[in-house]
């Protein structure tokens, strides 16, 4: 089957546009599906050259929108951590004892994030490993500033300069 070749009319915002299905449809598609992974290869330092899904993957996390999202979500932990406590909830919890001693870089990797200029997808996929893994130093209770180190980490892996 050429997927390349088949053209679907659709209408898109009032008007027809051909759609292609393409490699393009199914590299979107596979990034979306192994989107962890490729997070994961970019935090340790994964050159998004070496694949069009790394590619595709670290264009999407350094865009202004996804990280202005990802530092959003930041605030709100430590607004709720500097809150009330919640009501009972069976979501997963911020280590709000941890989010508090490390206010300092928390806000620093905000500003980092919301900066406008080009960033290393790096230091995004750091960040975002920070807020979705769940048995993570952002959830877990440590004596060692676990929280704090790696706050500063993804910081310091946004700077494009080094």
């Amino acid at each position: 089957m050429s997927s390349a070749t088949t053209q679907l009319p659709t209408r898109l915002h009032g008007h027809a546009e051909p759609v292609t299905r393409s490699r393009g449809l199914w590299l979107r598609l596979s990034v979306l599906v192994h989107r962890a992974r490729l997070d994961r290869m970019l935090a340790e330092g994964g050159d998004p050259a070496a694949s069009q899904e790394l590619g595709l993957r670290a264009r999407q996390i350094t865009s202004e929108p996804y990280r202005r999202t990802l530092a959003d979500s930041f605030d709100r932990i430590l607004a709720a951590a500097e809150g009330p406590r919640p009501r009972l909830s069976s979501a997963v919890t911020p280590a709000n004892r941890e989010v508090r001693a490390a206010r300092a870089a928390l806000l620093a990797l905000c500003r980092a994030l919301r900066d406008p200029g080009p960033v290393e997808p790096a230091g995004v996929a750091l960040a975002r490993q920070l807020l979705t893994d769940g048995a993570g130093p952002l959830y877990i209770e440590s004596r060692n500033d676990a929280l704090w180190h790696a706050l500063r980490r993804a910081a310091a892996a946004l700077d494009s300069r080094t």
